[in-house]
Order: C-alpha cells, then sequence, then structure tokens
C-alpha cells in the first residue's frame, strides 16, 4: 500500500508512506505430515484444519505468526512539520529531508526547509525505527555536522548518499 502525504514547501511537493501486504502465517514444519497438501494455502490463509470426522486442530497450532509488516515514509523537501507525526508514526524508517543546522534554522524556516535537529525530533516523536537523513545544503562540505546535530536528538540516524542503499528492516517486537 501506498500513502501520500502533502508536504510543506515553496512548490508541491508529495511524502510517501510504502506497507507492505501482510504475509501468510507460515506453516510449522512440525506439523506439516498433519495437513493435507490441498488444505495448505487455507491454512496459511488463517482457517482451522477440520477433519470428516469434526476434530479440529486450530491455526495457531499448525502455523507461526508472519512476519511484521514493514513500514517506510519519504519526506523530502518539507519544512519542520509535526502534523506529519501520526502519518509517518512507527515506520521501520524514515528518510527525512535535513537542509540545514540548527545554526541556519531561520533560513530553514524561510525556505521551507528543515534542520537535521528537527528531522531527529520528528523521528523521535513518531518512534520511527531508523531515520535517514538526505536533501543537504552544498554550504556543507560533508554530512558529518548534520549528523552529529541529529544523534542526540535520535540516536538511530544514518545520513543518505548518492546511490546508497538502505535496507528496510521490520524493527524487532520487545
Amino acid at each position: 500500500m501506498v500513502r501520500t502525504l502533502a508536504l510543506k514547501h515553496r512548490l508541491p511537493c508529495t511524502g510517501f508512506v510504502f506497507e507492505e501486504r501482510p504475509a501468510q502465517r507460515p506453516l510449522r514444519k512440525d506439523k506439516l505430515m498433519l495437513i493435507p497438501q490441498f488444505k495448505r494455502s487455507a491454512i496459511k490463509a488463517g482457517e482451522d484444519l477440520r477433519f470428516p470426522d469434526g476434530t479440529v486442530i486450530s491455526n495457531a497450532e499448525l502455523t507461526l505468526d508472519p512476519p511484521p509488516v514493514r513500514r517506510y515514509a519519504y519526506c523530502s523537501d518539507t519544512a519542520y512539520e509535526p502534523a506529519f507525526v501520526p502519518h509517518i508514526a512507527g515506520v521501520d524508517l524514515l528518510y527525512h529531508e535535513a537542509t540545514f543546522t540548527e545554526q541556519l534554522k531561520k533560513r530553514a524556516q524561510e525556505t521551507l526547509h528543515s534542520t537535521a535537529a528537527q528531522a531527529a525530533s520528528i523521528a523521535r516523536a513518531a518512534d520511527v525505527g531508523q531515520l535517514l537523513l538526505g536533501h543537504f545544503s552544498s554550504r556543507y562540505k560533508t554530512a558529518d555536522e548534520l549528523l552529529a546535530e541529529a544523534l542526540p536528538i535520535f540516536p538511530r540516524t544514518v545520513l543518505s548518499n548518492d546511490g546508497g542503499t538502505f535496507p528496510v528492516i521490520e524493527r524487532s517486537i520487545v
């Protein structure tokens, strides 16, 4: 599923929240011999196993929980906007622009961009799994200064880079 999010910028910009389809329930290997081949799809879909003699084996005994659904949010070219938080809450990975440091917060407000600290604050408020910073101003020779600003606010922050690959890893359930 893909949902859109109107971002806050001088030009119309759209953010996205991507969510996987829920996976089917995996069959327990130690129970496979109980499940006829023609019933396996139905069992994976959540049905109980019913035998002609009336015996029922619950789905919970035959299957494991499916892996959690992974979610990724992409918020580029946007001013700091706390109203986004409910829309991105709990995503596994959030890409958020971090054009400036707090030292240039006024410039960020004027140009409708965000600071690294603001992006980290959004990530913390939304309780995301990981924050991926991007869309850095060319005034910074490296993005290390931006990362240093975000880490104290949201320690699970990394920097994006051109051509980089960043896996959306589901969060462990505690």
